[in-house]
């Protein structure tokens, strides 16, 4: 596929690794890599989203989909898990009679540890999309979003605290981890505004209704949401029209 990149210090890693002897280990973590990516890609053409670009980094991959913010919960989970699964087929191959025991324990050792780590709640983990899908069917889009940063953070800190004295990979992906998270606590107003802009202008079939005094800020997904405003009832429709058109009132 076009949209695959293998990022240049994955490439490097696989340099390294081949110059250190070590290529059999950076082969097979590139190969649970690749099945892992591919469990998100074999749900998402289930779903009918449009991949956007598959990075492929020497402790993991990034898929990019071009999806709502408003997509149901469940489809988001299913996804999420999607890698993990994939990496669950992975341990068969420990009963294959071509590989040497030492070859099958590290197969198992780097499929058991990635596995471990993509579930971490951390952004841009798969972890981080199911805890955020978790309190999304009780907290509202906002929060939801504030909160996984400040849990992105802490678990950032507590993996650090477990791995300062291990390899360069590792502060590598701390990195990377803080970066994303950075970037994710950055593009919040933006996110938000396209969450809010998602409901404008599109029909989502929701689950359930509620009715609530309060803003837009306690908008929920799968959840289409009527406000109470002294003593009368309006819609999410009507609030986010209010919102984004500025000519509304001159309207009526």
């Amino acid at each position: 596929m076009k949209n695959i990149k293998i990022n240049y210090f994955t490439l490097y890693f696989l340099f390294i690794a081949f110059l250190c002897g070590f290529i059999k280990n950076a082969l097979i973590i590139f190969f649970i890599v690749l099945m892992h990516e591919l469990g998100h890609l074999i749900f998402i053409k289930i779903y009918g989203f449009e991949i956007e670009e598959i990075n492929i980094y020497p402790f993991g991959g990034l898929t990019k989909v071009n999806k709502d913010l408003n997509t149901p919960i469940n489809k988001e989970l299913i996804i999420a898990w999607g890698g993990v699964i994939a990496q669950l087929f992975i341990y068969l191959l420990i009963f294959l009679p071509v590989f040497s025991s030492n070859t099958k324990q590290l197969i198992f050792n780097y499929n058991t540890s990635i596995i471990m780590f993509n579930l971490l709640p951390i952004i841009p983990l798969d972890g981080s999309i199911i805890t955020a899908s978790f309190f999304a069917k009780f907290l509202s889009f906002q929060k939801t979003y504030r909160l996984m940063i400040i849990l992105s953070l802490i678990n950032i800190f507590i993996f650090l605290i477990f791995n300062y004295t291990h390899s360069l990979n590792n502060y590598l992906i701390i990195c990377f981890l803080i970066y994303k998270t950075y970037e994710y606590y950055h593009n919040q107003k933006y996110i938000y505004n396209r969450f809010l802009l998602e409901r404008y202008l599109k029909v989502f079939p929701f689950s359930k209704i509620n009715t609530r005094k309060g803003t837009l800020d306690i908008l929920k997904k799968d959840t289409y949401q009527y406000f109470r405003e002294n003593g009368q009832i309006k819609s999410e429709k009507t609030k986010l029209r209010e919102r984004f058109d500025k000519n509304y009132f001159d309207k009526l």
